[in-house]
Parts: C-alpha cells; sequence; structure tokens
C-alpha cells in the first residue's frame, strides 16, 4: 500500500511539474511580448512582433523535427549508452538547425528588411534557444519534467535579471529585449550538463534514426499551425473588429487556461506510451486514466458556463455582450482535450501517417466548419462550427488510435 502511494505521489509530482513547466514557458512568452507593449513605441512593438513571431514559429518547426520524435523514440531505446549518445545527438541536430536558421533570419532581415529588419536582433540567440527546446525534450522522454521545469526556470529568471538591468541602466529596444531574451536561452543551455546531459555531438546520428519519425510530425505541426491561421484569417475578413475581440476575450477565458494542462499531459502521455508500446493492457490503462483526468478538467471548464456573466464582468467586463459564445467554446475546449490521450497514443505507438491523416481531417472540418459558420451566423455560428468540428475530430481520432496497431517487439526495443 505504501509503494503504492509513493507511486501515486511520484505520478501526481510529475504532472504538477509538466504542467508548472507548460504555465512558466507559455507565461515567459506572454510577458515578454506584454513588456514589449509596454516599453516600445508602437513601430518599435510592430518590428517586435514580427520578428519574435518568425522566430517563435521556426523554433516550433524544428520542435516538431527533433523534439516531438524525441518523446516517441527516445522511451523505446533500452541501451543506457546508446540512449545517452542520442539525446546528445539530438541536441547537435538542434544547434546544427539553430546555426543555419540564424543565417537565413540574418539574411532576411538584411535583404528583405522593411518589419523584418530586427530578424538581425533575434539571429544570434536563436541556436541557444533551440538547444535549450531540446534538452527540455530529452527530460520529458526520460520522464523527468522537474529538470525540464529547471530548464526553463533558469531561462526566464536570467532574462528577468537582465530585463531588470535594462530598466536600470540601459536602453529599451527591440534588440535588447532579444538579448536578454537570449541571455536567458544561453542560461538555460548551460544548466544542461548540471542536469545530466551530455554535451551537443553530431547530428548525423538523430537523424538517420529519428527520420522515420520527424518529417511526419512536421507535417502535422505544420497542418495544425495552418488550421489556425486559416480561422483567424477568416475572422479577421468576415468579422467586425468587435466581434473578433470578444472572440478572443472567450476563448482567453474558458479555452486558453486549459490548453496549458493539455500541452503537458501530451508530453507526459506520449513517452508513457512509447515505453510500454507492446503491452496492450499499459496502453489501454495509460488511455483510461488520462481521459478520466481530462473528463474532470472538461467538468471545471463546463463550470464556467453557468457563471459566464459573472467571469466575463470580472475579467473582460468590455466584451459582456458576448457571454453566449462562452458556451460552444468551453464544450470545444472539453472535447479538445478528450482528443489528447488519443493523440498521444498515437505519436507513442509510432503510426505517424495514421497521426497525419487523422490530421488533415481535423484540419479539413475546423476549417469548413469555421468557414460554414462565420457564413450563416456570425460569431456564433463561427463558434458552433468550430464545436460541431471538435466532436468530429474526437471521434476521428479515437476510432484511428484505437483501431492503430501496436508495435511488434522488434518495433519497440532499439540496439
Amino acid at each position: 500500500m505504501l509503494a503504492q502511494q509513493q507511486r501515486s505521489g511520484g505520478r501526481a509530482g510529475k504532472v504538477l511539474a509538466g504542467v508548472a513547466d507548460q504555465v512558466l514557458s507559455s507565461g515567459t512568452n506572454y510577458l515578454t511580448a506584454f513588456i514589449a507593449s509596454v516599453v516600445l513605441a508602437p513601430d518599435g512593438f510592430g518590428f517586435f512582433v514580427v520578428a519574435y513571431a518568425v522566430v517563435t514559429i521556426y523554433s516550433a518547426g524544428i520542435r516538431a523535427f527533433v523534439g516531438e520524435p524525441l518523446l516517441a523514440h527516445l522511451p523505446t531505446v533500452t541501451d543506457e549508452h546508446r540512449r545517452r549518445h542520442l539525446a546528445a545527438s539530438s541536441l547537435g541536430a538542434a544547434a546544427v538547425l539553430g546555426v543555419l536558421g540564424a543565417l537565413v533570419l540574418l539574411a532576411v532581415g538584411e535583404v528583405v528588411g522593411g518589419p523584418l529588419t530586427w530578424l538581425v536582433a533575434f539571429a544570434p540567440w536563436v541556436p541557444g534557444a533551440l538547444v535549450a527546446d531540446a534538452g527540455r525534450y530529452v527530460f520529458f522522454s526520460r520522464s523527468t519534467p522537474t529538470k525540464a521545469l529547471a530548464v526553463d526556470a533558469t531561462w526566464a529568471t536570467v532574462q528577468a535579471v537582465a530585463l531588470i538591468g535594462i530598466a536600470v541602466g540601459g536602453t529599451w529596444s527591440v534588440a535588447s529585449l532579444a538579448a536578454a531574451w537570449g541571455v536567458g536561452a544561453l542560461a538555460a543551455v548551460a544548466v544542461l550538463p548540471v542536469l545530466g546531459l551530455r554535451r551537443p555531438t553530431g547530428p548525423r546520428t538523430w537523424l538517420r534514426e529519428s527520420r522515420y519519425l520527424s518529417g511526419w510530425f512536421t507535417v502535422v505541426a505544420v497542418v495544425g499551425q495552418s488550421q489556425v491561421y486559416i480561422v483567424l484569417l477568416l475572422a479577421g475578413l468576415l468579422l467586425t473588429t468587435t466581434d473578433a475581440a470578444g472572440l478572443r476575450a472567450v476563448q482567453l477565458l474558458v479555452y486558453q487556461p486549459p490548453v496549458t494542462f493539455m500541452a503537458a499531459l501530451l508530453l507526459l502521455l506520449t513517452p508513457a506510451f512509447a515505453r510500454k508500446a507492446a503491452d496492450r493492457a499499459a496502453v489501454d490503462r495509460f488511455r483510461t486514466v488520462a481521459l478520466v483526468a481530462m473528463a474532470a478538467l472538461g467538468l471545471v471548464v463546463l463550470a464556467a458556463i453557468p457563471l459566464r456573466h459573472v467571469l466575463l464582468d470580472l475579467l473582460f467586463p468590455q466584451y459582456t455582450a458576448f457571454a453566449a459564445l462562452v458556451i460552444p467554446v468551453a464544450i470545444q475546449s472539453v472535447l479538445a482535450g478528450l482528443t489528447v490521450p488519443f493523440h498521444a497514443r498515437l505519436r507513442g505507438l509510432r503510426r505517424p501517417r495514421a497521426l497525419v491523416g487523422a490530421q488533415l481531417v481535423t484540419t479539413t472540418g475546423v476549417v469548413a466548419g469555421a468557414a460554414l459558420g462565420l457564413l450563416l451566423a456570425g460569431v456564433d455560428g463561427l463558434a458552433w462550427g468550430m464545436t460541431t468540428a471538435g466532436a468530429v475530430s474526437l471521434v476521428v481520432m479515437a476510432v484511428v488510435a484505437e483501431r492503430a496497431p501496436l508495435p511488434r517487439p522488434q518495433e519497440v526495443v532499439v540496439r
């Protein structure tokens, strides 16, 4: 009984550390942009937003190419020496892709100019940021989220100290904000060996070993991001600015907060599924426990529906007229959460083609639902159209994940 309680406490601690890491990572990104909006003139903030967005999108692409395959592949490697070697090689891959990306950003900033001029301020720091992020994913693949949290905490702390230094004795600019962000990233890289990772080695080993996943996972990330931007484009073209702002306020109230927990659960579940991929009972148990957790989170989210007027009046008083949107957006949030265990299952079982197929169906449904809803009923139609698409997406993801065969033993154990 005591051992079972200790295991349960350990699992709870890992979940809390994973959620804390996601909160810290997302919060740091948000505060970076918020501080820029406060200290820079409107033109300068506009340049910052463009440059930071480009860097963020590139980082997300490399995370899909290097980081996410780590979660699915590294837990299947049984030999500890090889596992450590692959981890170091993955850091090397992130470093090489970071240098290549930095060179491209420098060239674009110098040649294209205009709003992209300030890419040159971020470019030198990109390799460090990508290596630090890859290190986080190595720790998640090892089911040690507390170490990933330590990486992000180091980054955030050093960045905060740098920002304080600028406020006290420096000059606010896009370059100084980029430098504070970059110095934090370098500090995060410096702490990786302290936390037990080897220094980056040649990328070829990891790129060769992960190629059966990296391309597919990158396609999933690109398709998923395109879904977001297409819906935003449709909303921008067909909604008034007031309606678009009201919808965004409601999303911040009932959709954005649980997304942090969903992201953390995906990071924790994928290596768990990968590690036990050949054990049908363990895979089903992980799925059931995760569904129960997401259903419990969904009940909390749904509680916002009867409280919608109070919550909007408290947090977004200028958008109380959009209280009706809380109902479809809350339901959409619950449906999105319930897809996470199936998403993690497909990743952990290393069925990337099935994952891409499911993502394509999901994206098509969301875009079609959003467009049809917008045309029929404006912002209310958009919200309900995306909710309907979310229900379809849940069914598709569940069917695909449950039908995906478990790996054969030789697929699980890697030399």
